[in-house]
């Protein structure tokens, strides 16, 4: 964990020197993600969501100054993702809500044409999840 800890402390430095530089707040977002998934695996399900949340907040303040980045959008369903199962173990009554979101955006995408033919296994799934 350390290691992770290191490599978002100098991520968030390079970062925070150049804000306009979306590889380098992209990184930020991708140890945050990681970071969560270490602790989901760990048991620390408080922790992870945290830092899922963290990461979230930054993908999204990303794809909103480029609401056209299909990787960003990706990026933002599969956080959503990440929040409902963390939540459905928590026992939090927002699951059904990161489903939803998850359902929207990647059901948004195919609609656009812009989804990865390697997520449509997922929106069968959200769909289910979600009963549409």
């Amino acid at each position: 964990m350390r290691e992770y800890r290191a490599n978002l402390e100098v991520r968030e430095r390079l970062a925070s020197s150049d804000p306009s530089n979306a590889g380098w707040q992209r990184d930020v977002f991708l140890t945050h993600d990681r970071i969560g998934s270490l602790l989901k695996a760990q048991g620390d399900l408080a922790g992870a969501l945290r830092e899922c949340q963290i990461g979230l907040q930054i993908i999204e303040r990303l794809l909103s100054s480029d609401p056209s980045n299909a990787d960003w959008q990706r990026d933002v369903s599969a956080s959503y993702i990440r929040l409902a199962v963390i939540s459905e173990k928590t026992g939090q009554d927002d699951a059904m809500i990161w489903w939803r979101k998850a359902y929207d955006q990647l059901s948004s995408m195919k609609q656009r044409g812009i989804m990865a033919p390697a997520d449509e296994e997922y929106l069968v799934r959200l769909r289910q999840k979600v009963g549409r």
